[in-house]
């Protein structure tokens, strides 16, 4: 508690404003979105899944865990199976937040707030972004209830904030020269710490985000759409592991500063938006990969071995596993939407909740 106090008070000189909600939803953003929920009855089936999980969260206690334990473990693994249950509280506190924006019932953001302080006060960011990743839905529920939330309250979680962004940018296994510093991980470090950068405003953070995102997109992604991590892994599901956190905060950014990342092109040529679109001739089916044939990484194998799903060496890409990445490209470029309608088979005009949020953002 004593590092966490001073690291709240030494960051306090560098935290402006904080007002502004570039992860979740602006205010009249909050307004659009209930006026679509109303409007347009695939957009108010998926919110009412959502209201469902709220309203069973409200009879449950939340189940935060120390230390997040998932990466480098096999799913059958107990440290990571107890890792998961705790998880299962993310997509809760979402839907908590969100359903309490909608509804203005007052519980909804109480027990919201119970479950984001209870994991503030108990969990740990240790520097590994694979597992600090999963904390996104609490990020953006935080984001959404921020302005709304007691001193005293929100110093607890900012502080829990700062010590994972912290510790990641601290993590020695980010050196110079390093596979870690380049590929997929790096990805997700710069989202997790741009996620906090941009959610308290922290000018150090904000740095760092810039600077690393543009050095990521030219070390990570090639100039001809694909990636390190593709080549490396040998699995389309790599090359979209690392354009999904790349995305999502390339969107962040595009709402608080106007900087389209997903255009951007390095000086090698490469760009998130070549890279998004590498993906389309495997989802279409007019070409095929066969993941993980030439993986170097031994754990690919040690998966395949344990028998975990979508790990089997050998098989053929599965489009849908590219559903989510596209949702998220689709903020950028509309035509994606297109795609992702096709590929789930559906003429909803919002076939998920990413779809939902892309029309109230912009």
């Amino acid at each position: 508690m004593i590092r966490r106090t001073i690291l709240f008070f030494s960051a306090l000189l560098l935290i402006a404003s904080v007002n502004a909600q570039y992860l979740s939803l602006q205010k009249n953003e909050i307004s659009k979105l209930s006026a679509l929920i109303e409007s347009d009855k695939s957009a108010k089936k998926i919110y009412l899944t959502i209201e469902t999980t709220a309203n069973n969260t409200l009879l449950q206690e939340p189940n935060p865990i120390d230390t997040i334990i998932s990466e480098g473990h096999l799913i059958t693994d107990p440290k990571k199976i107890r890792t998961q249950k705790s998880l299962a509280d993310m997509n809760k506190i979402y839907a908590l937040a969100i359903t309490y924006i909608i509804t203005k019932k007052q519980e909804y953001k109480k027990k919201c707030l119970d479950y984001i302080i209870a994991w503030a006060n108990i969990n740990h960011g240790t520097g590994n972004p694979i597992n600090d990743t999963k904390l996104d839905p609490v990020l953006e529920a935080y984001d959404l209830l921020k302005n709304e939330i007691p001193a005293s309250t929100k110093k607890t979680v900012d502080l829990w904030l700062m010590e994972i962004a912290d510790a990641e940018i601290s993590n020695p296994r980010f050196k110079t020269g390093s596979k870690t510093g380049i590929n997929n991980w790096n990805s997700h470090r710069i989202k997790v710490v741009g996620n906090i950068a941009y959610l308290l405003n922290n000018k150090e953070y904000l740095h760092f985000t810039d600077t690393s995102l543009k050095k990521q997109i030219l070390v990570n992604l090639y100039p001809n759409g694909s990636g390190m991590d593709l080549e490396e892994r040998d699995a389309m599901h790599y090359h979209i592991y690392t354009l999904e956190p790349l995305l999502k905060i390339a969107t962040v950014i595009k709402r608080a500063t106007g900087t389209d990342f997903f255009t951007y092109a390095s000086p090698s040529g490469s760009s998130i938006q070549k890279s998004t679109a590498f993906l389309i001739p495997f989802v279409t089916g007019d070409s095929i990969h066969h993941e993980y044939v030439n993986s170097k990484v031994a754990f690919d194998q040690k998966r395949a071995d344990n028998k975990e799903p979508g790990f089997v060496i050998g098989a053929a890409f599965k489009p849908e596993a590219a559903i989510e990445v596209l949702s998220f490209a689709a903020y950028f470029d509309t035509t994606y939407s297109t795609i992702v309608k096709k590929m789930m088979n559906t003429d909803n005009v919002y076939p998920n909740w990413q779809s939902v949020l892309n029309k109230v953002r912009n």
